[in-house]
């Protein structure tokens, strides 16, 4: 055989073991990117469930606030014997207004609770 198609074999020979050796660290380096999206997503899904307590507890935090203003208007403005529901406006009945917060809650830790068991019981 010549020289020159002996060198040409070893070459194609290293040529195609390169390639190999390439093709391989792209489908590792695919595999760390799939694994980093299900991370993200996970970290997406805490987002998630962290915003779906922290809003409607700041809502409800704002709303006490704003309640409370308008008490201190009301009471700035001298009207104390008008009655809603059976209390006096200048009021502030905590108890009345966090009943319906519990409900909340309960309804929302229940919601939790199931999507959780759910989740659980589809990946066994």
């Amino acid at each position: 055989m010549p020289k020159d198609l002996v060198e040409l074999r070893s070459r194609k020979e290293e040529l195609l073991l390169e390639s190999e050796i390439n093709r391989q660290i792209v489908a590792l380096e695919c595999s760390q990117l799939k694994l980093k999206a299900v991370e993200w997503r996970k970290g997406l899904s805490r987002v998630g469930t962290v915003y779906k307590w922290v809003a409607p507890l700041a809502g409800i935090g704002l709303g006490f606030f704003a309640a409370k203003k308008q008490v201190q208007h009301a009471q700035k403005r001298g009207v104390h014997n008008v009655r809603r529901n059976g209390h006096r406006a200048g009021k502030f009945d905590l108890l009345s207004m966090l009943a319906p917060l519990g409900a909340t809650a309960l309804k929302q830790g229940f919601q939790f609770w199931k999507h959780a068991r759910r989740s659980a019981n589809s990946e066994t």
